[in-house]
């Protein structure tokens, strides 16, 4: 069973890299949110068990288009402060409605998107953004668990959207609704490939 911590509880004394949702004081390590540790040789951080997607730069997300404006493209991004990208450095233009996968590059009064990729018709599911990590797992293990056994194409953002085009969708959905509920246990990523390999198989 993976570690709940609250805020302020100490993690350890080591000397370990940082991750999120941590802080040291006076050389000891502390969890600055009620979440899940997780901890390494090496390394600590916590995965907060609630709490709405806070942005930082560099994250991919996934975001639709919301409004067009002569100069450029309002986008929505699952979060009270919208996006603007410019016409200008796009090389086609888009339509509301359109679902882009692109990377935060600066945050400010906007924030704003670079590298910005138009994605394919498919389905978009919304969950909550600090369960994307376990969504994906160590390495992706857990992400290319998902695309495999369902035959499906999944792009996860942080900001908790998840696009997909599957040709099992009520199953692959069924395993990101247990992921989601289940996101504290240990062995998870072994009991979500046993449920899907079951579920294929029956049908």
């Amino acid at each position: 069973m993976k570690k709940i911590v609250v805020p302020g509880d100490f993690l350890t004394d080591e000397r370990k890299k940082l991750g999120s949702n941590v802080y040291l004081k006076e050389n000891k390590v502390y969890s600055s949110v009620l979440g899940i540790l997780s901890e390494s040789n090496d390394y600590v951080s916590v995965i907060p068990l609630n709490g709405p997607y806070v942005p930082q730069i560099g994250d991919a997300v996934i975001g639709i288009i919301k409004l067009e404006m002569s100069n450029g493209y309002i986008i929505d991004i699952n979060m009270a402060l919208d996006c603007f990208f410019p016409k200008s450095l796009l090389k086609k233009s888009l339509q509301v409605g359109d679902v882009i996968f692109a990377r935060i590059k600066e945050i400010s009064d906007f924030i704003d998107l670079e590298n910005i990729n138009l994605l394919p018709k498919g389905r978009i599911i919304d969950v909550p953004s600090v369960k994307i990590p376990r969504i994906i797992g160590k390495n992706d293990s857990m992400l290319n668990i998902l695309k495999k056994n369902t035959a499906s194409n999944v792009v996860v953002g942080k900001n908790g959207w998840i696009w997909y085009f599957s040709k099992s969708p009520l199953v692959l959905e069924k395993a990101i609704d247990l992921i989601v509920k289940n996101s504290q246990k240990s062995n998870l990523t072994n009991f979500i490939d046993d449920y899907l390999k079951k579920q294929i198989k029956r049908k």
